[in-house]
């Protein structure tokens, strides 16, 4: 075991660039992986790095070692799996979820898959922004509508699929009436998405193959779709949002939706994890959860 923790740590330095950031990545001190690459290289007989005081490269035999190492560590991943039956998933899982993806499709999910696998332990962290899953020690990120990277080292799954609708609270509707055509959300107040760099004042719709976009304005904007619905629940305007994020409010009756035949386009829901991490108990254990 103390082998696999050193080729653990090994293949974590080589992947993050430097002791200190593995060291994070892995919940360890820096001194825990200091040694356990001495030790490492001890075993081994030779340096599988050489240290400079700007930055870390791999020496011929530690880039040898590397992808000998990731494929041992793959394979005690698959091996784990196979206990999976007898032993039931166990371990630390550390989850990354967009703040309302997190709040509306992970969240509710988390307390029957505790209640299936009591052994596992999820962290969950709320975040919008771009994550290092090597780097953070991150296992999976769940993320919505992004481009997916390009990078052999990470796995996308796409675990299913939803539309925006749009929707306003009974009392903004029958203050300014209700919109027949996409093109009548432009008279208005419409609450609008902080994007990157500016807010999102073009909203696609489409109906049996039929698109329309429409150039909307509102005084609100706000960077989570979270204040979006609750200040169209307040009546403050006409909202384009997830229909997971508002199927609640609809059935209650708190929320209208507006132009029933039209949705946006389709956004897609992914997980990205690293490659090693395929066949992981816990892994599938939680996607399997979450695809549900």
């Amino acid at each position: 075991m103390d082998l696999l923790e050193q080729m653990q740590s090994f293949v974590r330095i080589v992947e993050t660039g430097s002791l200190s950031a593995a060291a994070r990545a892995q919940k360890l001190s820096l001194p825990a992986v200091s040694r356990q690459l001495s030790a490492l290289e001890r075993e081994l007989g030779g340096a599988l790095l050489l240290r400079t005081t700007r930055r870390l490269q791999q020496t011929d035999a530690g880039r040898a070692f590397y992808e000998h190492a990731r494929g041992v560590l793959a394979g005690v991943e698959r091996a784990r799996a196979v206990l999976t039956d007898t032993r039931g998933v166990r371990g630390t899982l550390t989850v990354s979820a967009a703040i309302t993806l997190g709040m509306s499709e992970v969240v509710p999910r988390l307390p029957a898959l505790a209640e299936q696998h009591p052994q596992l332990q999820v962290e969950l962290r709320l975040e919008d922004r771009v994550v290092d899953l090597v780097g953070e020690g991150v296992d999976v990120a769940i993320r919505g509508g992004l481009a997916l990277p390009d990078s052999a080292d990470l796995i996308a799954q796409r675990l299913r699929g939803f539309h925006r609708v749009a929707v306003a609270a009974p009392a903004y509707v029958k203050r300014k009436g209700r919109p027949k055509t996409p093109a009548q959300l432009a008279r208005h107040s419409c609450l609008r998405q902080l994007g990157r760099g500016s807010e999102t004042s073009r909203w696609l719709f489409e109906r049996n193959g039929e698109q329309q976009a429409v150039e909307v304005s509102g005084a609100l904007t706000a960077s989570a779709p979270l204040a979006l619905r609750e200040l169209a629940l307040a009546g403050a305007g006409v909202a384009l949002l997830g229909a997971p994020l508002v199927e609640g409010a609809l059935r209650s009756r708190r929320l209208f939706r507006l132009l029933d035949e039209w949705r946006s386009p389709e956004i897609s829901v992914w997980a990205l994890y690293r490659t090693e991490l395929r066949g992981s108990a816990k892994l599938r254990a939680f996607l399997d959860a979450v695809s549900h």
